[in-house]
């Protein structure tokens, strides 16, 4: 078989009914056999295994494979990568005359209903009714997710670079919705304790690792600007102001909880 590894990994690759993991896995030793000219034994042996599958698979449904073909387009016009890379994997397994487990039969059901007509309409729907006001809760949102990694990491820089992005409804609900990201948004739009001009002094449970070790704790100082970073803790009072203690040359960033009112 040595020296036939090259033409079986080109026949294998182009046949339309090698895809998903084994098509990687096909492509994966193509990289190996370009760099070192070789393949482990077992590895040639599972090219060898693929190549009689495909060799022996039943002739391909073309009426099924369109109906995978037009979930996959569906798909990807919605930016479901995950639904585009599980349904392309089923239709190869399915080309290389492999059967459907239960479970994948079931996931599949849950994939075409997300895609159907009524989905999709559900969907336009959603895009042309995302307000301005949702769109500056999902920016709150991001900023205190990337600040927090590693959740929503995708659809927090999304929102951030792009300005015509909408997510999906779902994508929605679980990033700007749940018990933390609804706290800080709350922080974020709450009327300011404190306005720019303000005299204000640290309290006693101020974290100070937060604040800055260099201010004294019994510093006092003024507000220059409410808001002036965004919001990245779920607590209670999490505002940040920028704030230049007296005898300080650079001003700090201060939670609005770390704050109270100073003597003048």
């Amino acid at each position: 078989m040595a020296q036939r590894i090259q033409p079986i990994l080109d026949s294998i690759l182009a046949d339309d009914r090698c895809q998903g993991s084994t098509r990687t896995f096909v492509l994966d030793l193509l990289a190996q056999y370009t760099r070192k000219k070789s393949l482990s034994q077992g590895q040639r042996r599972a090219l060898g295994n693929i190549e009689e599958r495909l060799a022996s698979a039943p002739a391909v449904d073309m009426e099924k494979q369109q109906r995978f073909d037009d979930l996959i387009l569906r798909a990807q016009t919605a930016n479901d990568r995950w639904a585009v890379d599980f349904m392309t994997s089923l239709k190869g397994q399915l080309a290389m005359g492999k059967e459907l487990s239960s479970r994948q039969k079931e996931i599949m059901v849950k994939v075409a209903d997300r895609h159907s007509n009524k989905a999709q309409a559900q969907r336009e729907s959603w895009a042309s009714n995302f307000t301005s006001e949702m769109r500056d809760k999902m920016t709150i949102a991001a900023h205190y997710y990337l600040a927090n990694p590693p959740y929503f990491r995708d659809v927090a820089e999304k929102a951030l670079g792009d300005d015509s992005f909408v997510p999906s409804e779902r994508a929605y609900a679980k990033m700007v919705e749940n018990k933390y990201a609804t706290k800080v948004i709350e922080s974020t739009l709450s009327k300011a304790k404190f306005n720019p001009g303000s005299h204000v002094a640290l309290r006693a449970n101020a974290n100070f690792r937060a604040v800055g070790y260099a201010v004294p704790r019994t510093g006092t100082g003024v507000v220059l600007k409410a808001d002036a970073k965004p919001v990245t803790s779920p607590a209670r009072g999490s505002k940040v102001y920028s704030v230049l203690f007296f005898g300080q040359t650079q001003p700090n960033f201060v939670e609005e909880r770390w704050l109270k009112k100073g003597k003048r």
